[in-house]
């Protein structure tokens, strides 16, 4: 069973001239632990997949256009979500993704040898509250 114990920090991952903001949450206990990359506006899900024994993280993924948005589902922040992810660039957006892992590589509690569960997932919900 995981330890329900998280830390949580607000980190900026490095991508070229970019700094991406994102919400990081991560075990309390000690140790390395797989990551997982979540959509920024879900922080709950971030936090409970720490909880669960991951390192996780939820990059900014409309830094680009509107950096600090973060949307819920009211009808105006869909409406605004839409129009954000209308001017998203698709490589750009796989760029920012890949610079989370890379990020997520270089931090101390991501398990990166074979011999632990390792490994690096991505998951996201309604991409941009479509």
């Amino acid at each position: 069973m995981a330890d329900p114990e998280i830390r949580t920090a607000q980190v900026q991952v490095p991508n070229g001239d970019l700094h991406l903001d994102a919400y990081l949450a991560q075990p309390a206990a000690s140790g390395t632990f797989p990551a997982v990359v979540v959509n920024a506006h879900i922080r709950e899900v971030t936090e409970r997949i720490a909880s669960d024994g991951y390192v996780a993280i939820a990059p900014a993924i409309y830094q680009r256009i509107a950096p600090g948005f973060e949307a819920s589902y009211t009808p105006e922040d869909i409406t605004i979500g839409k129009e954000y992810k209308a001017q998203i660039k698709a490589e750009e957006l796989k760029s920012d993704i890949q610079a989370t892992i890379d990020y997520l590589k270089q931090h101390a509690e991501v398990a990166r040898r074979r011999s632990e569960k390792s490994g690096f997932g991505c998951i996201g919900f309604c991409f941009g509250v479509t």
